[in-house]
């Protein structure tokens, strides 16, 4: 919109209309320079923001991979201690299959024997007597 207004087709602005338009295009520009500063410093900070956030992005994502290696690391280490144990569990079964149990007739008559009658057995099981020599 121009403040300038003529009646008729030949008619020029007086001066105070041109020193009042020219008064109210610089108090315009001023208010758009302001704007403009405020404007920039908005972006300023705004980028300032962004580059922090993009570092704390590139932060994040070294931190992430190194805790997936640490995570694969612990994974392969189970999954070899899982190995080294069934291998072992086969190893025991295998062993406790072929391996000759020694049969002591000492205290006992017959193929079963109390637990503390075991050759294996921490303590040694004190014989018992006859059921005769017990009703006596």
């Amino acid at each position: 919109m121009n403040p300038i207004r003529t009646r008729g087709r030949h008619r020029r602005p007086s001066l105070a209309q041109l020193e009042q338009a020219s008064h109210a295009d610089a108090a315009t520009i001023a208010a758009q320079a302001d704007l403009i500063a405020d404007l920039r410093t908005q972006l300023g900070a705004a980028l300032r923001e962004a580059a922090t956030a993009g570092e704390r992005a590139r932060v994040a994502a070294g931190e992430l991979a190194q805790a997936e290696r640490a995570v694969e690391t612990q994974a392969e280490r189970i999954a070899d201690l899982e190995q080294r144990i069934a291998v072992g569990v086969r190893a025991e079964h295998v062993i406790a299959d072929t391996q000759p149990c020694p049969v002591l007739d000492r205290f006992e008559q017959g193929p079963v024997r109390r637990l503390g009658a075991s050759p294996l057995a921490d303590t040694v099981e004190i014989p018992r007597p006859d059921a005769a020599e017990e009703a006596a």
